[in-house]
């Protein structure tokens, strides 16, 4: 049984993160930023046996990132996933951007998880475990979306980000996975994308289970196929 962090456990694909892990038995720390209105992680977690834990986390503020640090204390974290993310609305092209948006977007989905990371680093090195950051094909180079630039450039900040990381971590025995969960009928998704969510995650996890030093820093999508940068 595995110890896991989730953040923006409360919808979509952290949610469904969840929901798996805690079916096949293993523990989870469950954060979002409003565990109240959180109804079906709350749910999960009352079936869970105590397996599931719901946590309140902001992930832009320090302070939040160091109370939730507070409450886990020292216990190992062998997988810490950082999915919180936000899409921005439209429009967001070059010539037509909302910057003050643009800058929450980018502290959202690339400068959070490294905070957040950071933060739980003696967890993981405890478990010589896992850091992933859930990333996306739009934030590769060869995406051409101009209505989603926000998205996009926040998305290759965090490739980038983590790609480095893993450098810096691997002598602690922490690896580093950068993960696309590809196109997804969630919330963000919307209804017209390819994949299920609940088909996303089961790629997910096996990847994230198969996960070795050798990868660490490596782009991959749910299907365990690479990304291009």
């Amino acid at each position: 049984m595995a110890n896991w962090m989730i953040t923006g456990a409360n919808r979509g694909i952290g949610l469904e993160l969840v929901r798996q892990l805690a079916a096949r038995g293993d523990s989870v720390i469950a954060a979002c930023r409003n565990p109240a209105q959180a109804k079906q992680l709350q749910a999960i977690a009352a079936q869970s046996s105590g397996r599931v834990s719901v946590h309140a986390l902001d992930v832009t503020r320090d302070a939040s990132v160091a109370a939730l640090k507070s409450a886990v204390g020292e216990q190992p974290i062998h997988v810490l996933v950082n999915n919180a993310g936000v899409m921005g609305s439209d429009p967001q092209s070059p010539l037509n951007m909302n910057y003050d948006e643009f800058a929450q977007v980018l502290a959202v989905n690339a400068v959070a998880p490294l905070r957040v990371t950071n933060a739980f680093l003696p967890n993981l090195e405890a478990a010589r475990g896992t850091a992933v950051v859930i990333s996306s094909l739009m934030g590769s180079f060869s995406f051409g979306e101009v209505q989603k630039t926000a998205y996009c450039v926040s998305k290759t900040a965090a490739n980038r980000t983590f790609k480095l990381l893993a450098g810096e971590l691997k002598p602690r025995g922490i690896a580093v996975a950068i993960l696309s969960p590809g196109w997804v009928r969630t919330d963000m998704g919307g209804p017209d994308a390819a994949l299920a969510v609940e088909d996303s995650v089961r790629g997910l996890l096996q990847q994230i289970g198969g996960w070795t030093m050798e990868k660490s820093g490596s782009f991959s999508n749910y299907a365990g196929q690479a990304q291009v940068w």
